[in-house]
């Protein structure tokens, strides 16, 4: 639990205490304060430049990320919860409304509090003394801060929005899903197949919701205050990709949505991602091999690290056999965007060990015939191999590996072999095979995608060659559709976002993945890969040789 981890790293601390002083904030405008406290309560930076120092548990003090309002405020300043543990809301006019805090063990009726005053505040941050009177838990530091200092906090604290987010209306939510037009037809229909069965339930569910809610009781208002109906807005993006923010922008003028889910594209996401870090709209586990790999960013949440995850699983494989100052022969095609961003994650990673990189590109016209691949394995002499290619460009290559000396390691991306059929590979050559697979194996698939399967055929739209793609989609409505239950009608856009971080750890279903999990400050669901080989059989199936690893963990 992140109190007991809290509670052992306070424990861990001898810090000498240091007092703040605060200077140059008599003159700043209204928007320098806002982000003078936005340091405070995101960074733990007064506005003097120095850390923030605290007192916590009666006596220790605590300082740097310890005291970071933020991490158990959160951004949206609307609170979270570790079991019974309950942090409460602070943002904007919250503080200065009296409370109900539900966190009496039952059968106590919740705690309440009365409405904090800007003194009453001001000692509930300094002194640990609550709206009531009574002191706050053990674990709410006791901030060294001027007045001045505090002053400059409660502003950014009255900034925090507790208003409806653009795209929501009484009556209606307005959402968006991407799709590119360089998209086949088929995959395309894969995903808004999903998208406008769930929206087309769900607000069969909300009309039966909004009759309950005419005449609920009051103590459970809460649970049908959220109920809106769902309206999807499709936006294709076309032509050029540096021309995809002003039509996002466009799409956005038009009509706001109060979130991005799910959606298909076949290159990089980034100004997808861009546009929605800039306008603060949640972008929701879109499916991309090619997502923007940086998790100080906060809009946008991803399935897995694709390319960079599968480039990433090469590198902690060949660590652990002692490979990596060893020559690497990369091949991938110039025009494949997924095995270019694949190829240069690798060869930095290698090189970053001192190893040494060489890359064959095949160019837009090239035959990799058999002078190719014989001049592919003399480059790689013995050492490891990594084809960043599909199955049908390998096919000459499995000829002329079958007949001369292989390489000692051969790697593929399953991503990009895309095929099932291993019949051309000999059972010499398996042994220095291995597939590098983000997903869960094949053997097992059926089974984890039983609960997705199952509602797509009872809706008549399962398409068995597209399982990823509804799969995912089918993924993004069912997170977003909890998420949007558990916001309890603060229809708050970060406050969305961090209730899907809280819950992504209890989901009962996975979609591709075999294993998901999200907390504060991580962007992707799915962290892990495996390393396979194909066995011996004469189907020749994909088995795994490692445990489900975590690259850059080693």
């Amino acid at each position: 639990m992140r109190i007991l981890s809290l509670i052992l790293l306070v424990l861990s601390q001898s810090l000498v205490f240091q007092p703040a002083v605060a200077t140059g904030v008599d003159t700043a405008t209204t928007e320098e304060r806002l982000e003078l406290g936005r340091r405070m309560y995101m960074e733990g930076v007064l506005p003097s430049g120095e850390v923030m120092t605290a007192t916590m548990m009666g006596d220790i003090p605590v300082t740097g990320e310890q005291v970071i309002c933020g991490s158990c405020h959160r951004r949206s300043g609307l609170g979270s919860s570790e079991g019974q543990e309950v942090v409460p809301a602070v943002a904007g006019d919250l503080l200065y409304e009296p409370l109900r805090l539900p966190t009496s063990k039952p059968p106590l009726p919740p705690a309440r509090r009365p409405a904090y005053t800007e003194a009453s505040l001001k000692a509930a941050i300094r002194d640990g003394v609550g709206a009531s009177g009574e002191a706050l838990g053990a674990f709410m530091p006791r901030y060294h801060m001027k007045d001045e200092e505090l002053e400059i906090l409660l502003d950014y604290l009255r900034s925090l929005p507790t208003y409806t987010a653009p795209g929501v209306t009484d009556e209606e939510i307005h959402f968006a899903t991407i799709v590119t037009d360089d998209v086949s037809p088929a995959t395309r229909k894969a995903m808004e197949d999903v998208l406008h069965a769930y929206f087309v339930q769900k607000n069969t569910e909300t009309r039966n919701e909004s009759q309950r809610a005419a005449h609920a009781p009051w103590h459970k208002e809460w649970m049908f205050r959220p109920y809106r109906k769902w309206v999807l807005h499709i936006w294709e993006l076309r032509g050029a990709r540096k021309s995809w923010g002003d039509q996002l922008r466009s799409y956005y003028h038009q009509q706001q949505v109060f979130a991005i889910l799910n959606g298909v594209a076949t290159g990089s996401w980034a100004p997808i991602h861009d546009f929605c870090e800039a306008e603060r709209v949640p972008c929701l586990f879109p499916t991309t091999d090619l997502p923007v790999v940086n998790e100080a960013d906060f809009y946008p949440l991803y399935l897995s690290k694709g390319m960079t995850l599968e480039a990433g699983a090469i590198q902690h494989h060949l660590i652990a056999d002692g490979l990596t100052a060893k020559a690497m022969v990369q091949v991938l095609r110039a025009d494949d965007a997924r095995a270019a961003a694949a190829a240069q994650a690798l060869q930095s990673l290698v090189e970053r060990r001192e190893g040494r990189v060489e890359n064959i590109v095949l160019e837009i016209d090239q035959q990799a015939d058999d002078a190719f691949w014989k001049h592919v394995i003399a480059a790689a002499d013995g050492n490891a191999l990594v084809l960043w290619l599909g199955a049908a460009e390998l096919e000459s290559f499995w000829m002329v590996a079958n007949t001369s000396k292989p390489p000692q390691r051969i790697y593929l991306s399953t991503t990009l072999f895309d095929s099932d059929d291993y019949s051309g590979i000999s059972a010499a050559l398996r042994e220095r095979l291995y597939f590098v697979h983000p997903y869960e194996l094949p053997g097992q698939l059926t089974r984890l995608l039983a609960r997705s399967t199952g509602w797509l055929r009872a809706k008549r739209i399962y398409a068995p060659d597209e399982k990823k793609v509804q799969a995912n989609a089918y993924f993004s409505m069912k997170m977003a559709g909890e998420g949007l239950k558990h916001i309890r009608g603060f229809f708050n856009r970060e406050y969305f976002i961090e209730r899907i971080e809280h819950m992504i750890d209890n989901a009962n279903y996975t979609s591709v993945y075999p294993r998901i999990s999200l907390a504060p400050n991580q962007r992707f669901v799915s962290k892990g890969i495996y390393i396979t080989q194909l066995d011996s059989s004469r189907k020749a199936r994909l088995q795994a040789v490692s445990d489900w690893l975590v690259p850059g963990t080693e």
